[in-house]
């Protein structure tokens, strides 16, 4: 009777047991279910969760950050502090929070960019604004912050142009990126300079055609407001003195006088001037400029990007205003991916380790969407993926890149605490 009663409940352990296997196993193999909690605290307002889906297999690491609460100030790192830099994303936060006197408490990486060696590696593929200024121009999908604080997804594109001293011929422009040989582009200081550094200034990189050494004016063509004037004069007398690099901000139509007329490329760049490189399948359709001429710069964008103090290029919208785009069959490559969402509630920055068989083989992008619709959000855009996808919080980085250890990369979107006025 004991022996048979003894039986009876080892049976019943076995099949409970196995009774909750099966559902680990069954909420596992669901890709579409709705994830528990299980979120940690790092930071007021700041959580992060590791989610791991053993039967696929993979591995996702969410980091949650709470709007309502929280004020939030959200920077755009660039590698090494300028255009052309590459850097592993920890080490990026870790200069820029170094540079603006506050820690940083997380970070993601950003647009994708030019990863082959060359001259132009490390050129993003699409908008930087970084501090407010614009650093590259915009080329597809973006991600922004609203001057207002609104976050923001969607297509710009660039009204980026010079006006030359007629006043009515007109050419679009590039920002500091390669030039090709029927383009023209503008270079800022920001594609090489780094304050405190004593080595030789970094130049143009281009080759043949000509270049206009620019410096700011006041007055002239400028279409800036009294205020913006105003400012303008002050960081000029800045500039002259040395101690901060020109920069240039969207909404504003900057007068230019031409300093220096070269026909060869590869300009020395300047903290207090700019350089208009032309390509030289462009210089006899142009009209002729000489030292001395005045030039309208008009940094527009559509949208009109005018006060947003971030931005970034990104790849393909996962969901907006709630609503998933179609993004292809539902077979298709799997990858290491970074995206970042939201709602009203939070800002997620979200990574799917892959390439790794035995912990993760990474994500399509219909699953990054349902992944994203999963977490709450109702917009949510991608970054770079591969083995640029890194995420860091905490003085760490979270997730397992795929390149073994983490890629030195263009950009990335990092979070800081905003400072009380």
């Amino acid at each position: 009777m004991l022996h048979t009663a003894r039986h009876r409940l080892l049976l019943f352990l076995l099949l409970f047991l196995l009774l909750i296997l099966a559902a680990v196993a069954a909420v596992a193999r669901e890709p579409d279910r709705q994830p528990p909690d299980g979120f940690r605290s790092l930071a007021p307002g700041l959580e992060y969760r590791h989610e791991l889906r053993p039967s696929i297999p993979l591995s996702i690491h969410v980091l949650r950050i709470e709007r309502a609460r929280q004020p939030w100030d959200i920077r755009v790192g660039l590698g090494q502090g300028t255009v052309f830099g590459l850097e592993p994303l920890d080490i990026m936060t870790a200069r820029t929070a170094k540079a603006i006197h506050q820690p940083a408490l997380a970070a993601i990486n950003g647009d994708f960019f030019v990863i082959k060696p060359g001259p132009y590696q490390g050129d993003t593929r699409g908008l930087q604004i970084s501090d407010g200024e614009l650093v590259s121009r915009p080329a597809g999908s973006s991600f922004w912050i609203a001057a207002g604080g609104e976050l923001k997804i969607g297509p710009v594109a660039s009204k980026l142009r010079v006006v030359w001293p007629d006043g009515k011929a007109e050419t679009p422009l590039g920002l500091n990126e390669a030039r090709a040989d029927d383009a023209v582009v503008l270079y800022t200081p920001t594609l090489g300079i780094r304050l405190g550094d004593a080595a030789a200034p970094p130049c143009t990189r281009t080759q043949g055609g000509r270049e206009l050494v620019l410096e700011i004016v006041h007055g002239g063509l400028s279409q800036l407001s009294r205020r913006e004037e105003h400012d303008l004069a002050q960081s000029l007398d800045r500039r002259e003195n040395g101690t901060v690099p020109l920069t240039l901000h969207v909404g504003n139509a900057y007068s230019a006088r031409v300093r220096e007329v070269r026909d060869r490329g590869d300009t020395p760049l300047a903290p207090d001037r700019l350089i208009l490189s032309i390509g030289p399948k462009q210089i006899d359709k142009l009209p002729a400029v000489k030292a001395g001429d005045l030039l309208k710069l008009a940094i527009e964008t559509e949208p009109d990007l005018r006060g947003v103090p971030t931005a970034i290029g990104a790849g393909r919208i996962l969901i907006r205003d709630g609503k998933l785009p179609d993004l292809g069959p539902a077979k298709q490559p799997r990858h290491p991916r970074s995206l970042v969402g939201w709602n009203a509630q939070h800002l997620f920055f979200m990574v799917i380790d892959g390439r790794q068989p035995k912990l993760s083989i990474g994500m399509t992008y219909p699953e990054m969407a349902a992944l994203a619709r999963q977490y709450g959000c109702s917009a949510a855009v991608e970054l770079d993926g591969g083995g640029s996808s890194t995420l860091w919080a905490q003085g760490k980085i979270l997730n397992s890149p795929s390149d073994g250890s983490p890629r030195a990369v263009a950009n990335g979107l990092i979070l800081f605490r905003k400072q009380k006025p």
